[in-house]
């Protein structure tokens, strides 16, 4: 419902270890003799490749480059993204446009036409049916929340809500429902969905019958059975009890999603670019973390999904094929990692995410 904390890589050259991105340490000064432009030259090149100037295959890269004249150096630096490129898609005929990963070896993700699909860290899953034995819930949908790989909520339409055991799905209907759009789980004792005229439904070893809540939300983010956060173009909160009127906590666009890491950390994102940050008590003012760009279309920005590891982790991804990270003080700026719009993220650990584009490829973040 994450930039990263990593020791610097490092590679070792005929000039000594060194981190990418840096020279390396100097050795004790000593008389210094005049170098020609052409050996100074060759010197920079050494440098660079003992410094790890290679290129990963798979990868974005971001290069820097300073040209010479006969009285200056060339040096040039290739810096890997922590994102691979997008995979091929999970499903060639219907993308799967939901994801949740509860550990850096297992997501499960969901299509809009009743096929869901595991990954292990490295590869996806033949299709898997989301409601065995039945025809596909009308109309469609895809919603999937997993505190576990042993246990998932999933609704994939319609009035339908399907368990994930670990292995296979099995399905029920919950009466009454008009609609649900929006499940979360904080554990395999407690989920919670509503419907799209506001009716809560509750899991807690079995489905509860309707709580009257709001209206419809666009996502939820539960850690324990007494605290979910939801936005439904504005915030709502449930303390165990009951739901807190949406509050209208950010006047300059629509909230989207939101994600909760401690109960006094949640981020949420709007349709312009901007999230807020709950400390506990109350909202921050929107601060604009993907502003739109010159000449680009209006949605461009809106950020889609957020996945927050902890309160020094968030991850967020846009309409515009671009990510944001959080590392517990500010957001980085925005960086192209797709060329289609992305559709989620989900992040277990500060160091490991997935994100979903909307053509159903996956990108992963290391």
């Amino acid at each position: 419902m994450g930039g990263r904390a990593e020791a610097p890589t490092t590679a070792v050259g005929a000039m000594g270890q060194c981190p990418v991105g840096r020279s390396p340490t100097p050795a004790p000064r000593g008389p210094s003799p005049r170098v020609g432009p052409f050996l100074a030259l060759c010197v920079v090149v050494s440098v660079a490749a003992a410094c790890g100037g290679g290129t990963t295959p798979g990868a974005a890269r971001r290069t820097t480059t300073t040209t010479s004249t006969a009285a200056a150096t060339t040096t040039t630096t290739t810096v890997p993204s922590p994102w691979s490129r997008p995979s091929a898609p999970v499903d060639s005929v219907n993308p799967v446009t939901a994801l949740s990963c509860p550990t850096t070896t297992f997501c499960l993700a969901l299509n809009e036409a009743d096929g869901a699909y595991r990954y292990d860290g490295t590869s996806w899953s033949p299709t898997i049916a989301v409601t065995p034995g039945q025809a596909p819930p009308t109309p469609a949908m895809a919603v999937v929340s997993c505190p576990s790989p042993t246990f998932c909520m999933a609704v994939p339409g319609g009035n339908d809500v399907s368990q994930w055991n670990g292995s296979s799905f099995s399905s029920d209907t919950l009466g009454g429902a008009q609609g649900l759009q929006a499940l979360s789980c904080a554990s395999s004792s407690f989920c919670v969905t509503v419907d799209g005229v506001g009716d809560a439904y509750f899991y807690e070893g079995r489905w509860s019958g309707a709580v009257n809540a709001w209206g419809g939300p666009s996502d939820i983010s539960c850690l324990t059975s007494d605290f979910c956060m939801a936005t439904a173009g504005g915030t709502a909160e449930w303390n165990g009890h009951s739901w807190s009127q949406p509050a209208d906590v950010d006047t300059d666009g629509a909230l989207d999603t939101v994600s909760c890491a401690t109960t006094s950390f949640c981020v949420a994102a709007d349709t312009v670019g901007n999230v807020i940050t709950w400390n506990g008590s109350s909202w921050s003012a929107p601060v604009s973390v993907d502003p739109a760009g010159s000449g680009s279309t209006v949605g461009d920005n809106e950020i889609t999904a957020v996945s927050c590891a902890g309160t020094g982790f968030c991850a967020a991804v846009d309409s515009g094929g671009r990510a944001m990270v959080f590392d517990g003080t500010g957001w980085s700026k925005p960086t192209v990692i797709d060329t289609v719009p992305l559709a989620a993220v989900s992040c277990p650990t500060p160091t490991f995410c997935v994100a979903l584009d909307k053509r159903g490829r996956s990108l992963t973040y290391r």
